[in-house]
């Protein structure tokens, strides 16, 4: 951890050591833990998961107390209070939220035992399907991926699908928050007849390769690769193969499918239809006000991210962009919009490979050219990809396909979770790992399509 010298307390003063909770005016729960050191102060801030994020400085005298976390622009600013017996300040992360910390009681800083049933059924059993380790090759990029094929009871060859992550780092089973959200996935599927095949991420688990650099049209011929395979794998019908992809994942869905006309069907979870700079702007307002974010502050972060982010597109090299960017975010630090912290980890990672690839990508036009079933589900309460910013485009975009279809799950998130306001933080406590009618709806949609007889649904 790193330390900051913390003045002497004076006398009758509050020790800041130990462990603080609070709660921001969103509702959302912060939990602090400091401890006392040879030379100051030290701490970490711990997340719904029970994960540490290192406090980078830590300063009190007993009157006041103050933290930092560079890379998320976080600061905290407060004096005590002895009426409340706690530390009365403003949490600067995303605007200016309110923030009074006061002693954990007893256990309450504990991480709550959680529930996964879906997949503690999954793991108990039995399964009427056989899973089989594989790895297959992108030739293209000179790789092999390794994944698991889940193939149901009895004779093929069978309709098949492969599952495309989102993004991060993510191994076959799309770990979101202690959630295996393909693990479950590929469950509901194969239960229903569909041969399911879901891989590690190239440079992840093991896959070979390297996840970092890669853009979103690299991953895409992963994903061609993985189609591929499957139509050359004995049980699989070559005819009826489609791809399911999430988040970003919904988004090389259709760039496999564009590159690859034996394509059956395409479904897309969550998917981003607007262009990679819009829906980052749209997608951090609608955090920044589930966190409490004032709107004057809401509506000058759009300005300076709009700003930012045509600036990163428009440079000719991820130097020029990096400069570009340097120069924007400072003004941003000047105006209270960025902390200096994020300004510096921000001008690094908004000029890599992936962001300025993801940021001039536009989905809609790839979802124009289409000429087979596509199926786009969205969760009404998703702060990640709104759906109010992005069904109406998808529906734009999808209405001269044939057999399209956009549906709008009211109540789910990001992960078609049940779920009460949307925000990421919620996805850990919440049990249920995937919505079963968002499950059943799917997997009913792709049985129709791949139906033997029907010739709508069989090419």
């Amino acid at each position: 951890m790193l330390t900051i010298l913390a003045a002497g307390a004076s006398a009758g003063a509050e020790e800041a050591t130990g462990n603080w909770t609070g709660s921001l005016p969103s509702g959302f729960k912060v939990r602090l833990r400091i401890d006392k050191t040879a030379t100051g102060y030290a701490g970490v801030l711990i997340n719904p998961s029970n994960m540490e994020t290192t406090l980078d400085t830590v300063t009190s005298d007993g009157t006041k107390l103050s933290f930092a976390v560079e890379k998320l622009g976080l600061r905290y600013d407060a004096a005590w209070d002895g009426g409340s017996k706690g530390w009365r300040g403003d949490l600067v992360f995303q605007g200016s939220h309110p923030l009074l910390l006061q002693r954990a009681a007893p256990g309450s800083m504990a991480a709550r035992v959680r529930k996964r049933p879906q997949e503690d059924a999954i793991a108990s059993g039995p399964r009427p399907y056989v899973e089989r380790g594989v790895v297959f090759r992108n030739e293209t990029a000179g790789i092999d991926l390794a994944g698991t094929l889940s193939l149901p009871e009895g004779a093929g060859p069978f309709p098949a699908v492969v599952l495309v992550s989102g993004t991060g780092p993510n191994t076959r089973d799309e770990e979101v928050d202690g959630h295996k959200v393909f693990t479950v996935l590929a469950d509901a599927l194969v239960r229903q007849g569909l041969a399911v095949l879901r891989y590690d991420k190239r440079g992840v688990g093991g896959s070979g390769g390297a996840y970092r650099g890669a853009t979103t049209a690299d991953f895409a011929t992963d994903g061609a690769a993985a189609v591929r395979f499957l139509m050359a794998y004995l049980e699989i019908d070559p005819l009826r193969v489609g791809v399911l992809g999430h988040s970003e994942g919904g988004v090389i869905a259709p760039m496999v499918a564009a590159s690859d006309p034996t394509v059956a069907f395409i479904v897309m979870m969550a998917v981003p239809a607007i262009r990679g700079d819009k829906l980052f702007v749209a997608q951090s307002a609608k955090v920044a006000r589930l966190y409490g974010a004032p709107e004057a502050y809401v509506a000058g972060r759009q300005a300076l991210d709009r700003e930012l982010y045509a600036a990163v597109i428009a440079a000719p090299t991820a130097e020029a962009a990096r400069a570009e960017a340097k120069t924007i975010l400072a003004r941003g630090v000047e105006n209270k919009l960025v902390d200096a912290g994020e300004a510096d980890s921000l001008a690094k990672s908004i000029t890599s490979r992936w962001q300025r690839y993801f940021l001039a990508h536009d989905p809609a036009l790839v979802l124009r050219g289409l000429k087979i079933p596509v199926l786009a589900v969205y969760g009404g309460l998703d702060a990640q990809v709104p759906a109010a910013d992005n069904a109406v485009i998808a529906r734009e975009a999808l209405k001269d396909v044939q057999g399209a279809t956009v549906v709008e799950m009211p109540g789910l998130n990001h992960l078609l979770q049940r779920a009460e306001t949307g925000s990421p933080e919620e996805y850990v406590d919440i049990d249920e790992t995937v919505s079963p009618h968002a499950l059943e709806l799917m997997a009913s949609w792709m049985v129709d399509r791949v139906r033997t007889g029907d010739g709508a649904a069989v090419r």
